[in-house]
């Protein structure tokens, strides 16, 4: 008895803890460009679903503008919403931080959809983030 017990416990024990994979999970990185080829390098996964949640308000409050004119330095950081189990990169942002405290994102890397945040939605941001 004390063995069916043991196992009833460790079997749901395995399937919650399997249904506990992260639904998505908010990749941050460092752009970078060697040799003519751009990409970045991840270095931190925020699984916490309410951080998600407060980065989709965030960028549902972005701005569309044009092109920054002067765009001659390289962003700062890149993130992206992915959905790992369908192996899916749903959101990719790449983000300038400016002087005044305020950001400009683009969707690609200098030629795709760029918004911007104020300084108040660029803390919100960068406390998401970190």
């Amino acid at each position: 008895m004390r063995k069916s017990i043991l196992f009833i416990v460790t079997v749901i024990m395995s399937i919650t803890m399997a249904g506990c994979a992260p639904d998505e999970v908010i990749r941050v990185g460092t752009p970078f460009i060697s040799n003519g080829t751009t990409g970045a390098e991840f270095h931190t996964d925020i699984t916490d679903s309410r951080a998600i949640t407060d980065l989709r308000t965030v960028l549902e409050m972005e701005e569309e503008i044009e092109q920054p004119k002067d765009l001659t330095r390289e962003p700062d950081v890149v993130f992206t919403i992915d959905r790992p189990q369908e192996s899916v990169s749903e959101i990719w942002r790449y983000i300038w931080y400016e002087n005044d405290g305020s950001a400009f994102l683009s969707s690609g890397e200098r030629d795709q959809g760029f918004f911007a945040l104020t300084k108040e939605q660029t803390d919100d941001l960068k406390r998401i983030l970190k």
